[in-house]
């Protein structure tokens, strides 16, 4: 926005008319007075409307220090601190930021703006209960706002309150948002509830819009999976596989679809493209693991069970703690003929 404006007495001017910036400082500083009013407050206004300019101009840590003035000589000028927290926000402190934004809408809590920016705040420093109570509020005061709506439901899944989640997903697909915004939510707050149809009904949406995305390809495998329907998930992930083969996750979801579907040796050979690609992968090594035992056991092949133990002491290399990481030590003793059979997991 173009402005002219007085900082240390002196002038400082953008590109632009005149006439055009002199018309919209008068606008600003009648907006404000009809706001706030003007007579009590005409200094505090005069220096808001130098850090307003400065702050559009980009100049933040000279508008901070006006806005500093401002709200110690008016602790109730709501606008003020809205400013604020933008100016710090820019300045990349945070902490400051969210605590200028929610003194704006606790002074102001009827203002929509005050609560949306509050509210995105919160939620870039991963604040999500902060960050969703200002997007409901926010929602209630402009019913119609998709950001408000949208940022709730986005937040109330980061929570796992997935049937609130769903509440505002659904307030914004009636209200018109994109498809390819809305049905991702939808789908992971189906998820969440377990809702493995409806989530598949949400992904196969999706690819109504976009049929050849990989990553829509592999969540809709997996949640044939966890439907418990393999066939419909191994078609899926192949075709995920062949759009985006340098995904390794891809590979590792359809090596587990393979087990479940009794193709072993096709499974290992997904599992083995999935530790290609990423060879700290620790689920694809213990998947791959899972694969060669069962495979060692069918055809009674020692050295497969030898590999089988090697691929589970490498994902436990890689990553100690993983989930159930007890049980895989105990198979990895109870078919190891080592004296110490936990040994090479650095190797």
């Amino acid at each position: 926005m173009a402005i002219i404006m007085r900082v240390k007495g002196g002038q400082l001017a953008s590109a632009g008319k005149n006439e055009a910036l002199t018309a919209w400082w008068g606008t600003a500083a009648l907006s404000l007075c009809l706001l706030v009013g003007c007579s009590p407050r005409q200094p505090a206004v005069d220096l808001y409307l130098d850090a307003v300019a400065l702050r559009e101009l980009g100049q933040n840590a000279l508008a901070v220090e006006k806005l500093d003035a401002v709200v110690k000589a008016d602790p109730d000028f709501a606008p003020a601190y809205l400013e604020l927290g933008k100016a710090y926000r820019a300045l990349r402190d945070d902490d400051k930021a969210m605590a200028a934004f929610q003194q704006a809408a606790q002074l102001d809590a009827w203002s929509f703006e005050h609560q949306l920016e509050l509210a995105k705040c919160c939620r870039e420093l991963g604040k999500y209960p902060q960050a969703a109570n200002a997007y409901v509020r926010a929602a209630e005061l402009d019913p119609k706002s998709l950001e408000a709506q949208m940022g709730a439901a986005e937040c109330y899944l980061k929570m796992g309150e997935y049937a609130k989640s769903l509440t505002y997903c659904e307030l914004a697909e009636k209200g018109g948002a994109k498809p390819q915004e809305v049905l991702p939510l939808l789908a992971c707050a189906y998820e969440g509830q377990k809702d493995h149809e409806r989530a598949i009904q949400a992904y196969r949406r999706l690819l109504t819009l976009d049929d050849d995305n990989p990553n829509v390809l592999l969540s809709l495998g997996v949640a044939y999976m966890r439907a418990g329907q393999y066939d419909r998930a191994r078609e899926a992930l192949v075709s995920a596989a062949q759009v985006g083969p340098e995904n390794g996750v891809v590979f590792r979801h359809l090596g587990y679809c393979l087990i479940r579907l009794e193709q072993v040796e096709q499974a290992i050979q997904m599992y083995q493209k999935s530790v290609d690609l990423d060879a700290n992968d620790w689920e694809a090594h213990r998947g791959l693991g899972v694969a060669c035992m069962i495979e060692a056991r069918q055809t009674a092949d020692a050295h497969m069970q030898e590999q089988a133990l090697r691929y589970w002491r490498r994902s436990l290399a890689i990553k100690p703690d993983q989930p159930k990481h007890e049980v895989l030590e105990k198979l990895i003793r109870e078919h190891s003929k080592l004296q110490n059979p936990l040994q090479g997991l650095n190797y």
